[in-house]
C-alpha cells in the first residue's frame, strides 16, 4: 500500500510514524505517577509533619509547575518551608531523550532530509559515540555530508542529575542505566549532596558507583547546529512554490498535520502558496495558505525556498544599525575573547531571522549575548532590479576585552 502512494504522501507517512516512535521513546513510564496538586493538598490536610510530606514529594515528584502563585496557594493551606522547598526541587520539566543510533538509522532510511536530522541532534543530542563503521553505514543508506560531518563531531550527551532523577522514576533497569552512565558520562560533580539526591530518588549501589567514577563533561546545551550547509528557510507569511518529488505531478495538501487520511486537495507542482510556518509535531511538516485563504499542511521538502542567492543580479544588504554586544560578567572574569560567525536571513524589511551559529561556541554566555545582539541589527534589504528580496548572508560578532589606560 505504501509503495502505491505518491512520493509526497510516502514522506508524510514516514514522518508521522517516526514522530510517534520518537515521542514514545522520549516519554518516561513512571512506576507511580507524580503527585497532583490535589494530592499535595490532601497531604497537607492529613496533618502529617512537614518533613514527612516533603519526603513524599521528593520520592514521587509532582506533575505541575510550582509557580509563585501555586506556592502561595500551598503556603495558605499550611505548607511549611520544608514542603515548599521540596515542591520547588521536585519539579523538573520533561527532559527529551537523546537520539540513539537506531533512531538515526531509521530517519536516514526513511529519507528524512539530513538537515532535519542535524537539527534534531542539536535539540536532543545523541546517546552513543559514532564509529567509522557507523558513518560508512549512514553514507551507504543515503546520509548527506552535512549529517556525516555532524555525527563525526558529535559526542554522547552527558547525563545531568535531573535526567538521572527522572529516569529513576521509570521502569528502566538500574544496571542498564549504570552502564549508560559509564558510556555517556555526567555533567555534574558527584559530591555527597548530589549522590544523596540520587539515593533519595531510588538509586542503589551500582548506579551510585557508576556516577562516582563517571567522566565529567560540559552540560549539553540544545541549540542551532553549527553547520554552514543547512538550506535557507522561508520567512513566515512569504510566498513560496510547491516542489514535487520524482514522478509526482502534484502535491497532497493535508487538512490537519497528523491525519494522513484527511487530504484536503492536491496542488500542481510549482503552485505558489504562502508559507505560514513549521508545526511543532510531527517534524518536517509546514503550514501553508493557498487559494482564497484556505490553510493546509505539506511535507517540509515540498516547500521551495524563496531566499535569493547573492550574485551579479542581487545587490547585497547594507547594515544601518549594529549595536555592540554585551560582555557577560563571567566572560569578562575569565578574559574570554573571540569572534562568532552566524548565517542569517535578511528579509525584505531589513530584519534578521533564522540565526544559525557557524563557528565554534565561545561559552560563558557570549554566544547567547551575540544572538540577542544580532536580532536587533537592522539592514537596508538586498535588492534584485531595485526590488527588495530576502537573502542569506554571513555576519560576525566580535568580543574584545577593553585595555585599561596606562
Amino acid at each position: 500500500m505504501l509503495f502505491d502512494m505518491p512520493t509526497g504522501m510516502k514522506r508524510f507517512v514516514t514522518l508521522f510514524v517516526l514522530t510517534v516512535f520518537l515521542t514514545i521513546s522520549a516519554a518516561p513510564q513512571s512506576r507511580r505517577p507524580p503527585l497532583s496538586k490535589d494530592e499535595v493538598h490532601d497531604l497537607l490536610s492529613s496533618h502529617q509533619p512537614g518533613s514527612e510530606i516533603a519526603a513524599t514529594i521528593r520520592k514521587y515528584g509532582i506533575n505541575f509547575s510550582p509557580t509563585n502563585a501555586v506556592l502561595e496557594e500551598f503556603r495558605a493551606s499550611g505548607a511549611d518551608k520544608s514542603v515548599l522547598a521540596a515542591l520547588q526541587q521536585a519539579w523538573h520539566p520533561e527532559i527529551p531523550k537523546p537520539l540513539s543510533a537506531t533512531q538515526i538509522r531509521m530517519l536516514v532510511t526513511a529519507e528524512t532530509p539530513s538537515e532535519n536530522i542535524v537539527r534534531l541532534m542539536a535539540e536532543r543530542g545523541i546517546d552513543f559515540q559514532p564509529t567509522a563503521a557507523f558513518l560508512n553505514e549512514m553514507r551507504s543508506d543515503g546520509a548527506q555530508d552535512v549529517l556525516i560531518d555532524a555525527l563525526r563531531r558529535a559526542s554522547p550527551r552527558p547525563f545531568s542529575k535531573e535526567e538521572l532523577e527522572q529516569l529513576l522514576g521509570t521502569s528502566m533497569d538500574e544496571d542498564g542505566l549504570a552502564q549508560q552512565v559509564r558510556q555517556r558520562g555526567i555533567d555534574f560533580e558527584p559530591v555527597t549532596a548530589n549522590l544523596e539526591a540520587l539515593r533519595n530518588a531510588g538509586a542503589h549501589s551500582p548506579l551510585l558507583e557508576a556516577v562516582r567514577t563517571a567522566r565529567r563533561a560540559k552540560p549539553f546545551a540544545a541549540g542551532t547546529p553549527a553547520v554552514a550547509a543547512l538550506p535557507p528557510v522561508v520567512a513566515e507569511g512569504k510566498p513560496v512554490n510547491l516542489v514535487c518529488g520524482a514522478g509526482d505531478s502534484d502535491v497532497p495538501i493535508f487538512a490537519v498535520p497528523d491525519n494522513l487520511g484527511d487530504v484536503a486537495t492536491h496542488l500542481p507542482c510549482g503552485q505558489q502558496v504562502t508559507f505560514m510556518g513549521k508545526v511543532a509535531a510531527p517534524p518536517g511538516v509546514d503550514k501553508i495558505r493557498y487559494g482564497d485563504g484556505k490553510e493546509g499542511y505539506v511535507a517540509d521538502d515540498c516547500i521551495g525556498s524563496a531566499i535569493a542567492g547573492l550574485g551579479a543580479d542581487v545587490k547585497p544588504p547594507t547594515a544601518i544599525y549594529k549595536p555592540d554586544p554585551d560582555y557577560t560578567p563571567q566572560a569578562a572574569r575569565d578574559g574570554i575573547e573571540g569572534t562568532i560567525q552566524f548565517s542569517v536571513v535578511v528579509d525584505t524589511e531589513g530584519d534578521i531571522s533564522d540565526i544559525q551559529e557557524k563557528s565554534a561556541p565561545l561559552g560563558d554566555g557570549l554566544d547567547q549575548s551575540a544572538i540577542d545582539t544580532v536580532k536587533k541589527w537592522k539592514f537596508n534589504p538586498a535588492t534584485r532590479n531595485g526590488v527588495p528580496v530576502p537573502v542569506r548572508v554571513t555576519v560576525e560578532v566580535s568580543f574584545r576585552m577593553r585595555k585599561a589606560p596606562k
